[in-house]
């Protein structure tokens, strides 16, 4: 429906206002929290069970029925499109990945219980089927297999109930602690086949099924202590319960067989309380048997906080503030004694490696042979030359380098492995090149060679 300029202007201006005097607040308190409410989002008429299980969600005095489905979306993960805003307006188009792809429609909605209904030319529009429908064009659009509105039939979408009443749009309703809030896919009417009453009085023709509410709630306070109910025995119960609530075509008399034989909500909390109370001392025992703070209790104090970490949110309520602070003080001497420990490691690895700098500096000192030095360069028939070189004492033997240029490009063409071998004759030198000539003594001691510095440079040109 569209809005006249006239009142799109006051509600922009009324918008300003309200924006500024929140911005120029200083007092503005943060959010409180104002109860618990059970929460919901159900694919039951098209057969694919719950896309999120029965859950109890906190509420905050700032929540809306919008802000609680954009909150309990985003922390599972999952993605949506929606037109408004959450504070005005909202209407959730489609939730990205809510869509299996198999549909599985119930029969109750399709066996006769709803007529199909006519559409504003009078034609009337057919009841989906699992063999006939209109399938989903948004089921793989990206590759998220979104499910929202027209999927599977024109008149399909999202809706919610909170305590089994269809309100107004989501931005417009504030939860109330205790409210169970159901977010339901519609396949056909617009909400007829989950149960909802046309405005119409004379309108007889939706879907009268059994209360899901109490159940729901119920489903969703076992869950929160799953492991507590499952040691009473209950676990077979829940999943009957479960498999009754998620099918559409439940009778009455099977909802409230299976939700008899469920525990009472009284039972649950006094299990989940004992259960969160014997987690919650054995975490305390694990952190108070630290003790004394050292090194070796470092895996000791991880685990600790591991533990402490796997707690529900209940269970880390009922570990004392001073035994927490035994833990977090553990962490922090812990944090300080390997911090000490790295600074003395690293000092004593410098120390070692400045020690066995000075060890390899004397022996180099010790054991590095004299330079030697060119006396002459001969020439030789065919192209040859003898090099013959000063002889070093402390010398294990000589290196021979030859080049053709006099600063650079040099090679090593000879190992001379005897001290008293002081010539060298080269060959294979071409004519007309002059040839460039050094001497490296060196000196094998302890495994490691030691080398003296290079001698002068001797040339010789060949004619």
């Amino acid at each position: 429906m569209q809005k006249n300029k006239k009142y799109l202007l006051t509600m922009l201006t009324f918008a300003f206002v309200i924006a500024c005097t929140f911005f120029f607040r200083k007092d503005v308190k943060a959010a409180e929290k104002t109860g618990t409410v059970t929460f919901s989002i159900e694919r039951f008429t098209i057969g694919q069970g719950y896309l999120i299980e029965p859950c109890q969600v906190d509420i905050y005095d700032t929540d809306n029925i919008a802000s609680v489905v954009d909150r309990v979306l985003t922390q599972e993960g999952y993605g949506y499109e929606n037109k408004g805003k959450i504070e005005d307006s909202f209407y959730l188009e489609q939730i990205y990945n809510g869509d299996t792809g198999k549909v599985r429609i119930p029969s109750i909605i399709s066996d006769g219980q709803l007529q199909p209904i006519k559409n504003n030319k009078g034609n009337l529009i057919p009841i989906p089927t699992n063999a006939v429908n209109d399938g989903n064009d948004y089921g793989n659009e990206s590759g998220h297999f979104a499910l929202g509105e027209f999927a599977y039939c024109n008149m399909s979408g999202w809706m919610y109930t909170v305590n089994n009443v269809f309100p107004t749009g989501m931005s417009l309703v504030k939860p109330k602690d205790g409210d169970i809030i159901r977010l339901q896919f519609t396949l056909y009417g617009y909400g007829r086949d989950l149960g909802e009453k046309p405005a119409d009085e004379e309108d007889n023709n939706y879907l009268k099924l059994p209360d899901r509410d109490a159940i729901t709630k119920r489903l969703a306070v076992m869950l929160k202590y799953k492991a507590s109910c499952d040691e009473h025995g209950y676990k077979q119960a829940y999943q009957k319960a479960y498999n009754a609530v998620i099918d559409w075509n439940t009778t009455e008399k099977k909802m409230k067989e299976v939700f008899s034989a469920l525990p009472s909500e009284k039972e649950i909390l006094q299990w989940g309380a004992e259960y969160n109370a014997k987690f919650a001392e054995s975490v305390t025992k694990t952190i108070n048997a630290i003790g004394t703070v050292d090194l070796s209790k470092e895996s000791q104090i991880a685990e600790a906080r591991k533990s402490y970490n796997a707690l529900t949110s209940e269970q880390k309520e009922l570990i004392s503030a001073d035994t927490l602070k035994v833990l977090t003080d553990a962490e922090k001497k812990i944090g300080s004694l390997k911090a000490e420990k790295k600074t003395q490691d690293e000092a004593k690895k410098k120390a070692e490696a400045a020690k066995k700098k000075a060890q390899q500096e004397a022996l180099k000192k010790k054991y590095t042979p004299s330079k030697t030095s060119i006396k002459s360069i001969k020439k030789l028939k065919k192209n040859q030359a003898k090099i013959t070189w000063k002889k070093v004492k402390n010398a294990t033997g000589y290196e021979v380098y030859q080049s053709m240029k006099k600063n650079s490009g040099y090679k090593k063409v000879k190992t001379i492995t005897k001290n008293k071998t002081v010539t060298y004759k080269a060959g294979k030198l071409k004519k007309k090149k002059t040839y460039y000539f050094k001497i490296r003594t060196y000196r094998k001691a302890g495994g490691t060679t030691y080398y003296g510095n290079y001698s002068n440079v001797k040339k010789m040109k060949v004619k």
